[in-house]
């Protein structure tokens, strides 16, 4: 069969098949599954071509397909859901601390700080980078990454004082941090 015949046979057999296989598909799936899982049933169709019977019989193994894509697509979420449960609670179990008083300080002061800045200690203090390697991460020099570090460290420790001393404390120890920020700006 020449590759002419075969798109003419292909067509035909879409037309007249998929009207019915997708209506089959989507009782059993959600629309988007639906689309993938035609769209491989009618690739599997394309690449075996030479196999699928005429007439009702070509219906009843499009149907067979559908039927099998859509187990082995249930199957495969099925197995990428339980790594994935697995994964989580390993990761919960490894990586979070006993919630002592140190670490619900520590998580408090840095949940206060600004996303870059709670990025750039977490990659050097916990993911144990070097200021070179982080600066790869983040996309910057090393130079202007250690300047960050010394900032953020700087505002990490306020915010560790201002989580033991409560609020008042807070209050002065940003004011001391504006105080000496300030000359910063004015600088050319």
């Amino acid at each position: 069969m020449n590759q002419a015949e075969r798109v003419e046979q292909f067509e035909y057999l879409y037309a007249a098949t998929k009207a019915r296989i997708t209506a089959y598909a989507l009782r059993r799936a959600s629309p988007a599954d639906a689309a993938d899982a035609l769209a491989e049933t009618y690739a599997i169709a394309w690449q075996r071509l030479e196999d699928v019977p005429a007439g009702h019989a070509g219906l009843l193994w499009l149907y067979v397909t559908a039927r099998n894509v859509m187990a082995n697509s249930l199957r495969a979420r099925q197995r990428q859901s339980l790594v994935f449960e697995r994964l989580v609670a390993e990761l919960e179990h490894r990586h979070h601390p006993p919630p002592g008083e140190e670490a619900l300080a520590a998580r408090e002061a840095l949940s206060r700080l600004r996303a870059g800045d709670r990025e750039l200690l977490i990659l050097i203090a916990w993911d144990g980078l070097s200021t070179t390697d982080a600066a790869r991460v983040l996309d910057c020099s090393p130079t202007a990454l250690r300047i960050r570090l010394h900032r953020a460290r700087r505002r990490l420790e306020a915010a560790l004082e201002g989580a033991r001393t409560g609020p008042d404390t807070e209050a002065c120890t940003h004011r001391r941090q504006v105080e000496t920020v300030a000359p910063l700006k004015e600088m050319p």
